[in-house]
Formats: C-alpha cells, sequence, structure tokens
C-alpha cells in the first residue's frame, strides 16, 4: 500500500508503520498531543527558538525516544547541539550537492535496501583499496546525509549494517580522525538515536580486531558485540535473504555501486536536494544556552540505561 510522504527508496507499509509505534510505545490518541507539547517547548529555548523544527522530525525522534517526552527533548537538544557543533560533517554538504560534476562518495560506496527486512532497514558500505583517498570527514558528512534522507522520508529507524572490509588495511585504519568519528558518533548516536540491531562484516581482514578495539573507544560496547564477522557470502546469507542482498553480495538487489549511484541521483534532484540543505539549518545557537539550565552529565546519566535497546 502506498503511503502519503512514502519514498520509492525507502518503502514502508501501514502495517510497518503501526507495527514501529505499537514497538515504541506511540499512540495515535496521544501523538498530537506529545508533538504539540514537545513544539511548544521548542520554541521556549532561546538557543533553539531561531532554528526551525516540524511536526514529522519531532514524531521520528519520538520513535528513537520510544515515545518518552523528556527523552525526546534530550534528544532533540543533542541533535540541534552536536550538529552545530560539526560543521565540517554538515555544512560542508551544500558544497558536494552544488558539484553536479562531483562524485559525493569518492572512495567508498553506501547503498541502502529499499525493502524493509524484519522490520529493520538494511544499509550497505564498502570501500576502494587506496588508502591515500580514505577521508574520515567525506565518510561520515555522507553517512549523515544518508541519515538526513532517511528522517526526511522513512520511518523505521532500527537497523543493519552490511560493511565490507575487503579493500581495507592499516593504512585506512591509520587516517582515521578521531575527533571527527567523535563527532560523528554523538550526532548518530546521541541526537539521530537510529537503533542498529546487527553489523555484518564481511571480508574482513585478519587485523579486524584491531579495528574492534579502535572503535570501542567511541561506541557502545553494545553495538561492538552486535558485530558478526562471516568468512563467506554463504555465511552472510543465512543472516539475510538474497532478495535483501546486493548481486556482488549473492543477492537479488542491484550491485552495490548502482544503488550508491541511484543515491547520489536522488541527491541531487530539486525536491530531495533542498530537503537535505534545509537539514543545515538545524542547527543551535549555543552562545545563547542557558548554562544553568542545561548540565548535560546531569541528562546523559539519567538517561543512559534507558538507551540500551
Amino acid at each position: 500500500m502506498h503511503l502519503e510522504g512514502e519514498h520509492h527508496m525507502v518503502l514502508y507499509t501501514e502495517e510497518d508503520k503501526q507495527a514501529v509505534k505499537k514497538e515504541n510505545g506511540l499512540k495515535d490518541s496521544g501523538l498530537k498531543e506529545d508533538i504539540d507539547a514537545i513544539m511548544e517547548w521548542f520554541k521556549k529555548q532561546p538557543h533553539l527558538a531561531e532554528a526551525p523544527i516540524d511536526r514529522d522530525l519531532i514524531e521520528r525522534i519520538l520513535i528513537a525516544s520510544k515515545g518518552s517526552r523528556e527523552k525526546t527533548k534530550y534528544r532533540i537538544e543533542n541533535f540541534y547541539k552536536h550538529r552545530a557543533l560539526a560543521p565540517e560533517l554538515i555544512q560542508s554538504r551544500v558544497e558536494i550537492l552544488s558539484k553536479t560534476d562531483e562524485n559525493i562518495w569518492t572512495f567508498f560506496h553506501q547503498g541502502i535496501g529499499p525493502k524493509l527486512y524484519d522490520g529493520k532497514r538494511i544499509g550497505f558500505i564498502n570501500f576502494e583499496s587506496d588508502p591515500s583517498t580514505f577521508n574520515t570527514e567525506v565518510l561520515y558528512r555522507n553517512i549523515i546525509l544518508v541519515g538526513d534522507f532517511r528522517l526526511k522520508y522513512d520511518y523505521m529507524f532500527n537497523e543493519i549494517w552490511v560493511i565490507d572490509l575487503n579493500n581495507t588495511g592499516f593504512g585506512h585504519l591509520m587516517r582515521m580522525n578521531p575527533i571527527i568519528l567523535q563527532k560523528a558518533v554523538n550526532i548518530y548516536q546521541e541526537g539521530m538515536g537510529v537503533r542498529v540491531s546487527k553489523i555484518h562484516c564481511v571480508n574482513a581482514p585478519v587485523f579486524g580486531h584491531h579495528v574492534a578495539n579502535f572503535m570501542k573507544k567511541f561506541v557502545k560496547s553494545k553495538m561492538i558485540e552486535r558485530a558478526v564477522i562471516h568468512d563467506s557470502m554463504e555465511s552472510l546469507q543465512k543472516h539475510i535473504p538474497k532478495q535483501y542482498l546486493p548481486k556482488d553480495y549473492g543477492g537479488d538487489l542491484p550491485t552495490l555501486k548502482e544503488l550508491s549511484d541511484d543515491l547520489e541521483k536522488e541527491f541531487r534532484t530539486e525536491k530531495t536536494k533542498k530537503a537535505l540543505l534545509d537539514f543545515c539549518q538545524l542547527v543551535s545557537d549555543e552562545s545563547k544556552r542557558p548554562r544553568e539550565k542545561y548540565n548535560e552529565e546531569a541528562i546523559v546519566g539519567s538517561f543512559k540505561k534507558l538507551d540500551l535497546d
């Protein structure tokens, strides 16, 4: 069933939508009231009041917050704050989206499955072999760009990642900028609140444990525990059916490069480009934040236990 606002690259049904609401404690009867209350709160915050927000974004952050108004406020605070503190990951899209002759992905490919598998959206990433082309800012700028695309058009924020490490080596790891990585994790994990149920790593190099140890410094340990290392495509296919995988992973979907190219074409359409550029305005004015009313450590301590699933 086609839904109003549904995008052909991130399909879901009304049944899927209702299942997400039920899973996350959202009830249609109280949704309008929740959104109204959060909108009113938002407009009263001096560091947020001049930034835009819409009801759809609030609803999606409510989903990530499992229906809790207070946790939604916390996520919105982090969403706008961490984006304001990372212009190299957010504002840099303005230039790249205006360059029609320049490839957005440069050294890697990223795609998303159009159909849900087990109520989850599958994302795919692979890399080129030359580590000299690896750039942490470009990598996470694009990952967040895809995340914003999904915030605009998708309704599913429980996802599965398939990461192909075939062409990676120590050269890539050594070029990883830990400051940029931390900023990206803050945006994606603390702001967007996307839940990753499983990370499937294929073609993992022999130094894979070094990668895991490095990532443990930045992401929650539960994320690392959800990683599955596969020694073959047959092993991957035991977890994800072929109809949800790209051709180059033994599946029925277009190749990962084709999925990546399709995303880039969509990002350059007038409607989607405008939506992605509008996200650049979703930043706080930290100079206006009432410091005495905002204790980040207290907020993190209050909600961390609620953010495990």
